[in-house]
């Protein structure tokens, strides 16, 4: 169990920990910034790049990583930019989770097939993430169901699956050629 979370030892935990941390920094700042979309009824389109770093961070280094990098995320984004927390954090353990059925598996990011792997494993852990949500909101925050469904749930796949589908490898391939050419661990 400790190799799949990757904290073998204090400085392999250490090195999750902070890979974790950047990673909310890096989904922060890409959050930050505001994305095209197009409006047709109640179904968005358009990309969000911020859920493929939560994806890729949880792909290179493991389920705990990816957690850290999508509930702190999350949690630093909403106090940042909207000044609250919603729901007691439980949305942005939801996104969390995403991070995490992404670390789960193991990847070889030079193969194609790998990445087929983690596009396929993303779109898995976007769709368990939505039904969190979705579950979050009835449950704790009392909202209607057709109003989490028309107002949380399809908006967060049609603009979530295509990032992560498309921009999850992409990323990763990214990171390949950059660990590549500065050694990182």
């Amino acid at each position: 169990m400790s190799e799949r979370l990757r904290v073998q030892d204090w400085r392999s935990a250490l090195i999750t920990i902070i890979f974790g941390f950047v990673g909310a920094t890096v989904f922060v700042l890409v959050n930050a910034v505001p994305m095209p979309f197009r409006m047709v009824s109640l179904l968005k389109f358009g990309f969000v790049p911020a859920l493929a770093i939560i994806a890729v961070v949880g792909g290179i280094r493991g389920p705990l990583a990816g957690l850290i990098t999508g509930y702190l995320g999350v949690i630093t984004y909403d106090l940042l930019i909207h000044n609250v927390i919603v729901l007691l954090t439980l949305p942005a353990l939801a996104y969390g989770v995403l991070g995490l059925v992404v670390g789960m598996a193991s990847y070889d990011f030079s193969r194609g097939r790998s990445l087929g792997k983690l596009s396929l494993l993303s779109a898995i852990g976007l769709v368990f993430t939505a039904l969190l949500l979705v579950a979050f909101g009835l449950f704790v925050g009392q909202i209607s169901a057709l109003a989490e469904i028309g107002f949380v749930m399809l908006p967060l796949l049609t603009t979530g699956l295509p990032s992560v589908i498309l921009l999850t490898p992409i990323l990763a391939r990214l990171w390949l050629v950059l660990s590549q050419r500065v050694q990182l661990p």
